[in-house]
């Protein structure tokens, strides 16, 4: 009988014969976000999470996976576009496209249509394996030194904003994210 292994991604996951069996450091409420630099669909520009969290003009970040395919998403595009009209100003949104079943022109044209921020593509998964992202829509807000401050889904990050956003401690840093299961592989 023979066994397969997978590499284990630095504080990523550890897999096992291709069966996800932990998360090795993954990232929590209160955790260092893990660093990134990847590129916008619709110019190629890169964007690094150090330097969005280094924003003067703005108090944190909030990273959403997202996919241009999952119904979830799609019910979550009114209230994303909500929440980054009333908080945009305060908190940078960046969308994340780690799915790898998905082109990057359907992924532009669904950016360009449905989402007031930009979104990055996140070729082999790569950045989506290093926050242990299952789901789209899952949602990670970083404050400005990079520490995770609520991780969970779209319903409740509307609250954990007007806590951080007001100065607060986040009352529920952790919630659990419902969608559709992020497509590692084409």
């Amino acid at each position: 009988m023979t066994i397969s292994k997978s590499l284990v991604i630095a504080g990523a996951l550890v897999f096992f014969g291709g069966l996800r069996l932990a998360s090795a450091a993954a990232p929590r409420a209160g955790d260092k976000a893990p660093l990134f630099a990847l590129k916008t669909v619709d110019g190629g520009d890169t964007r690094a999470l150090a330097e969005l969290t280094k924003d003067s003009h703005s108090q944190g970040v909030v990273l959403v996976f997202l996919s241009c395919r999952c119904p979830y998403v799609a019910q979550a595009r009114q209230p994303l576009a909500d929440l980054n009209k009333e908080f945009g100003a305060k908190v940078k949104f960046v969308g994340i496209n780690a799915n790898q079943n998905e082109s990057v022109e359907d992924i532009k044209t669904d950016a360009a249509l449905n989402f007031p921020f930009p979104m990055l593509r996140d070729e082999g998964s790569k950045v989506a394996d290093a926050y242990a992202a299952e789901r789209t829509p899952e949602v990670f807000l970083v404050d400005p030194r990079g520490v995770v401050r609520y991780h969970g889904g779209v319903g409740e990050l509307g609250a954990a904003l007007r806590e951080f956003t007001a100065g607060k401690t986040v009352s529920k840093p952790e919630a659990r994210a419902f969608g559709c299961t992020i497509k590692r592989k084409p």
